[in-house]
């Protein structure tokens, strides 16, 4: 996290001598077990970004640790997501209270030194679901800015696309009552929680994964386009018979359903994609 301009961006609104400690949550609504009536639970993990990312840290050494557990509305339950919110506003009340120009909080370091540090809230681990509860925007809209739900990539006849999702904006149409502009944002009429944190950005917190973003979703979409691509220039049995003629080798691995590829932690990138770049150049 330190290679990222938030980082530097943000390390030179502090004080001489402080150090910024970035707080990094995660958390998935979990079912309990059957016996327990269908009851479902809510934790919390938490770790930081100072903690070096290139080793495997076992669950011992505590690099995330269970923070906190928030207990689920049952189903149907009025105003369920404005009291997760209140649960987690309560949970997460110390990182709210501290401000940039303040003193920090002085830390004991691993390597003896003791430190002035300004922990503050940057990013949340979560699914799609996880996400739009903590955005409260509508389901199936993006959560970082206001392109329309089912809008052509490019051009928009509402509003620009890149217009990003503002919490400063939304919290001024909510004190002045404008309700529709809200719903026409798609945002949830109720004041966010995370609104009030510092240096804060509730629709930057979301975090793409490696399954759901890349893989599931830019590799498949891109994929789709492309047989498409070579379906409507007939070439695609051409690639068909490459790919079957590439004889096999112990890292080669076969799968019967399309995109099974994508689960798997090896696969025949280099040979299918210099099969498709010797296509499309012919």
């Amino acid at each position: 996290m330190n290679t990222g301009d938030w980082c530097w961006d943000t390390q030179d609104q502090l004080p001489a001598g402080a150090t910024i400690v970035p707080v990094i949550y995660a958390s998935d609504k979990t079912q309990l077990t059957n016996f327990s009536g269908d009851q479902h639970a809510w934790p919390l993990y938490l770790t930081i970004g100072n903690i070096r990312k290139d080793f495997p840290w076992p669950p011992k050494q505590g690099a995330w640790i269970l923070f906190g557990m928030i207990p689920c509305p049952p189903t149907g339950a009025k105003n369920s997501d404005e009291a997760w919110h209140s649960a987690v506003g309560t949970v997460l009340s110390p990182l709210r209270n501290l401000d940039i120009p303040g003193p920090g909080l002085k830390s004991n370091c691993a390597d003896g030194f003791q430190r002035q540090c300004h922990p503050h809230l940057v990013a949340w681990v979560g699914d799609y679901p996880e996400q739009v509860m903590i955005t409260q925007v509508s389901y199936g809209l993006c959560l970082m800015c206001e392109i329309p739900n089912g809008a052509p990539m490019g051009h928009s006849t509402i509003r620009p696309l890149h217009n990003p999702s503002d919490q400063d904006v939304y919290s001024e149409l909510l004190d002045e009552t404008n309700i529709d502009s809200l719903h026409t944002l798609g945002v949830h009429p109720i004041p966010n929680h995370f609104w009030q944190y510092p240096l804060c950005n509730v629709y930057r917190l979301w975090q793409p994964d490696e399954l759901h973003q890349l893989l599931l979703g830019l590799v498949k979409d891109l994929l789709h386009w492309l047989l498409k691509y070579l379906e409507d220039r007939n070439v695609k049995d051409q690639l068909d018979d490459r790919f079957t003629s590439v004889p096999q080798y112990p890292v080669l691995q076969l799968f019967s359903k399309p995109f099974d590829w994508i689960k798997s932690s090896s696969w025949p990138g280099k040979e299918i994609w210099g099969m498709i770049r010797s296509l499309a150049v012919n």
